[in-house]
C-alpha cells in the first residue's frame, strides 16, 4: 500500500480524474487530498474543502479527504463540522499566529479528541500576491513550534512537511523527542539534499545510538529516524513520478531496511488513521 500524504488539490478541469490516472500508472494506491484557500499552485488555485469532499465522494477507495483551517479566522468548531462531514484530517498553513500560540489551542484539542491527522506546512510558503493582504509570515510556520502542541496532545498525530525548510535542524529534534510527530520529504528537498546530508541531519541511525547507549546509561529514544517519515510529493501531477523515484533512491542509498520503507510509503499514515502509535 502506497498513501502519499501530500496531494494538493487544484481547481483545474478534469483534475480530479488526471490524478487518479496517474497514481494508477505510477502504482500510487490512495492519496492524501489537501484543501487549501486563497492561494495559487503551479498557476491554479487550491481547491476548497467542498471540492475535495467531491473528489472523496467520487473516489472514495483512493482519496482520503483533509480540510482546511485557517488557524486563529475560521471558528474552532470548524474542526467538529470537518469530522461530521466525513474529513480524516486537516492541512493548516500560512496562520496569523505561531503554531503553538495559546489561541490556536482549541482547534488541537478538538481535531486530537476526533482522532483527526493534522498536516502542517513547516519552513517558508511561497510567495503570491495576496500575502500583503492575509499578513504572511513564514516564521509563525518554524516545526520547533510542534514540540509544545505534541506534548499537550500525545493522542494527536501531527505530521510537518518539508522537514522544515530551512529550519532542519528544529524539525530533526521535534521528530527525536516526539514519538506523535512526522514528517515528509515532499517539494524540492530530496533534489537537493543526498543520503550523507539526512545521516548528518537525522543523525541517530542505530548504529550511532549503539554506541552511544554503550557509553553511558541513556533514556534517548533508538527507533529508526526514517521510521517516522511519510512519503509525499507536493508536486505537478507530471512530476510525481520523479518524485517517487527520488524517495527509492533514498532509501537505496541509505540501504533502508524494507520495514522502515513499507513505514514511509503508507503504513505510518494507515496507523495515524487508525488510532495507532506505528
Amino acid at each position: 500500500m502506497i498513501i502519499d500524504c501530500h496531494v494538493h488539490h487544484l481547481s483545474e478541469a478534469g483534475y480530479i480524474d488526471r490524478l487518479i490516472e496517474e497514481s494508477d500508472r505510477i502504482g500510487i494506491d490512495k492519496i492524501c487530498l489537501l484543501a487549501m484557500q486563497n492561494v495559487k499552485f503551479w498557476g491554479s488555485r487550491a481547491a476548497t474543502n467542498d471540492r475535495v469532499l467531491d473528489a472523496y465522494s467520487r473516489y472514495p477507495d483512493r482519496i482520503i479527504p483533509f480540510g482546511y483551517v485557517d488557524l486563529g479566522v475560521d471558528p474552532p468548531t470548524l474542526v467538529d463540522e470537518l469530522f461530521m462531514r466525513g474529513f480524516k484530517g486537516l492541512k493548516v498553513t500560512r496562520t496569523r499566529y505561531n503554531y503553538n500560540d495559546d489561541r490556536l489551542m482549541e482547534y488541537y484539542e478538538r481535531a486530537a479528541a476526533y482522532g483527526l491527522v493534522i498536516l502542517f506546512h513547516t519552513g517558508t510558503v511561497v510567495r503570491t500576491d495576496e500575502d500583503r493582504f492575509y499578513d504572511v509570515d513564514s516564521s509563525r510556520l518554524r516545526p520547533i513550534y510542534l514540540d509544545r502542541i505534541a506534548r499537550r496532545f500525545p493522542e494527536l498525530s501531527l505530521i510537518g512537511a518539508h522537514l522544515g525548510n530551512p529550519w532542519y535542524e528544529e524539525a530533526a529534534m521535534t521528530l527525536f523527542w516526539n514519538p506523535n510527530v512526522y514528517f515528509d520529504l515532499s517539494g524540492t528537498l530530496l533534489k537537493r539534499k543526498g543520503a550523507e546530508w539526512f545521516r548528518d541531519v537525522l543523525w541517530w541511525f542505530p548504529e550511532r545510538m549503539s554506541k552511544l547507549a554503550a557509553s553511558k546509561d541513556t533514556h534517548y529514544p533508538v527507533r529508526h529516524p526514517f521510521e517516522r517519515i511519510c512519503f509525499g510529493t507536493d508536486v505537478p501531477i507530471g512530476e510525481m513520478e520523479a518524485c517517487l523515484r527520488e524517495y527509492r533512491r533514498l532509501f537505496d542509498d541509505l540501504d533502508l531496511p524494507q520495514v522502515v520503507r513499507d513505514r514511509i510509503m503508507g503504513g505510518n499514515i494507515e496507523s495515524m488513521l487508525d488510532g495507532g502509535d506505528g
